[in-house]
């Protein structure tokens, strides 16, 4: 995909990201379906323009993130979406941002100023968890364990551009969905009984561990493919 277009995807999602939530502010089941399917036709088109290895890796991860959503919201408990469920916009949502960011984080400007980019992130998260443990009537220890998975991953992962990005893009968009009031996550985790904020400070991380898991699967079935015509061959 040319640079324009790239900028026009990451354009495209934000502006839908900023319609569609507030229109789900007060949408019934029904129409919150109607945003939904609206959503995965996003996505579908999107993945139309993409090669076929982009098309593998974003629906992968979307798949990823479906279990890890269900598992936390509507098991776990970690959080909870306005009409208790989890909204059919969810899944395809996740390949929409995950898209976006993979898209921003290939720009040529952000490319150039990487090294940039990654420190101003990592700073900026350290800030936030740091604010997040002082500033507020329980401290975000949930925060700081997902800020220290987000080091990690910057530090000794392949792609800190990526996950510099894809940080401060899910930061951006949990404060305007809790803010919204589309989910609203738990002040205490169920279980761990770990104090979090509404959104924790370290949340961003979750990508760069599900862009990891994704491409780790990927590569799996990848090896897969590549071993089946030698099994068909040798028999």
């Amino acid at each position: 995909m040319t640079t324009r277009g790239s900028l026009a995807l990451v354009i495209s999602f934000v502006g839908f990201v900023s319609i569609a939530l507030p229109l789900d502010r007060s949408s019934t089941s029904q129409q919150q379906l109607a945003l939904s399917l609206l959503a995965w036709v996003f996505l579908g088109i999107a993945l139309v323009l993409q090669p076929p290895a982009i098309r593998v890796q974003v629906l992968v991860l979307v798949f990823v993130a479906t279990v890890l959503e269900c598992v936390g919201s509507l098991i776990w408990g970690a959080y909870t979406y306005r009409l208790d469920n989890l909204p059919l916009y969810v899944p395809a949502g996740h390949g929409l941002f995950y898209l976006s960011a993979l898209r921003a984080a290939s720009l040529p400007v952000l490319q150039r100023h990487a090294r940039a980019v990654v420190i101003a992130a990592t700073a900026g998260a350290t800030a936030w968890m740091l604010y997040g443990l002082f500033a507020r009537p329980l401290p975000d220890l949930l925060g700081f364990v997902t800020w220290a998975i987000f080091i990690r991953f910057v530090v000794r992962g392949r792609y800190p551009l990526l996950y510099a990005v894809s940080f401060a893009m899910t930061t951006a968009l949990e404060l305007y969905g809790t803010g919204l009031g589309i989910w609203t996550w738990s002040p205490v985790l169920p279980v761990l009984m770990l104090p979090a904020g509404n959104p924790p400070t370290g949340i961003g991380a979750g990508y760069a561990a599900m862009d990891a898991l994704t491409r780790r699967i990927v590569a799996r079935i990848e090896r897969r493919v590549r071993r089946e015509p030698v099994v068909a061959e040798a028999a």
